[in-house]
């Protein structure tokens, strides 16, 4: 009976290993399986978006394929939104976040981040006809932002009586904003210089800055040895210049020497 007994407790503690055990952990796992999954966004250009070939592009996806040749795996890219960034990195279905992002307190309770490895300016853009200079010009006029982003956070805080309209992401933000459903765009600027580059379309211009944004990675808080390595790559890359050519090459300018901390 105690031989019974003791075998059922061994397979209900192996059954407790393996529902406990997660399913990606720390970096040494990650070099074990020889995949790193990251999430990318394909809707913000120029950090993320599907080129001619139907093929990510953009800043964020070259810095995903450092990470995997510089740490030796295969990058898995899967497409990500502003929206469910944090939940799939929650849930592990991503092991890493390069997406654009801002590093807030709210967010940082709920995950970590590696140190900045680019910057932009967020802020507010619409028609040179809206004359809008300041956060208390808005009025009446309707701000098109993409739910849960810097930009709509810090919109609400700045302009709490304003009529913000928020969508799933920066694409139907912009494509609101093109069809004339919002008045102005609370968006990053690199966002507003894409709908300036098309040339043809609604036209917009720069109403008013925010902040300056210094952007970083995005992991889970219990992945240390992961955090430890993505800064030493950061701190490489930063010395040697090469995301200041990726800036260079995507944002239309080097990055500056020092990136302003948040």
């Amino acid at each position: 009976m105690f031989k019974k007994i003791f075998a059922v407790a061994i397979l209900l503690a192996a059954g407790l290993m393996l529902t406990t055990t997660p399913a990606r952990a720390d970096l040494k796992d990650i070099k074990q399986a020889g995949t790193l999954r990251i999430g990318v966004p394909v809707d913000v250009p120029p950090f993320g978006f599907v080129d001619e070939k139907n093929q990510p592009a953009g800043l964020d996806i070259d810095v995903a394929h450092m990470i995997g040749k510089a740490l030796g795996v295969k990058v898995q890219v899967q497409q990500i939104t502003s929206a469910n960034r944090i939940p799939y990195l929650k849930t592990k279905r991503l092991d890493l976040v390069v997406a654009a992002m801002a590093e807030t307190p709210e967010r940082a309770r709920s995950i970590a981040f590696t140190e900045p490895y680019s910057v932009l300016s967020i802020g507010v853009f619409g028609p040179p006809d809206a004359k809008v200079s300041d956060a208390a010009g808005i009025g009446d006029l309707r701000v098109g932002v993409a739910r849960g982003t810097t930009q709509d956070m810090e919109l609400t805080k700045q302009a709490p009586d304003a009529t913000i309209i928020r969508f799933d992401d920066d694409a139907t933000t912009v494509a609101a904003y093109l069809s004339s459903q919002v008045d102005l765009l609370a968006s990053a600027n690199v966002i507003a210089k894409s709908i300036q580059d098309r040339g043809k379309g609604r036209p917009i211009e720069e109403k008013f800055i925010f902040r300056y944004s210094p952007l970083a990675m995005g992991l889970r808080q219990e992945d240390t040895q992961l955090r430890e390595w993505l800064n030493e790559f950061v701190s490489t890359n930063m010395d040697n210049g090469a995301f200041s050519e990726l800036s260079e090459k995507w944002l239309g300018s080097p990055l500056p020497k020092q990136i302003p901390k948040q």
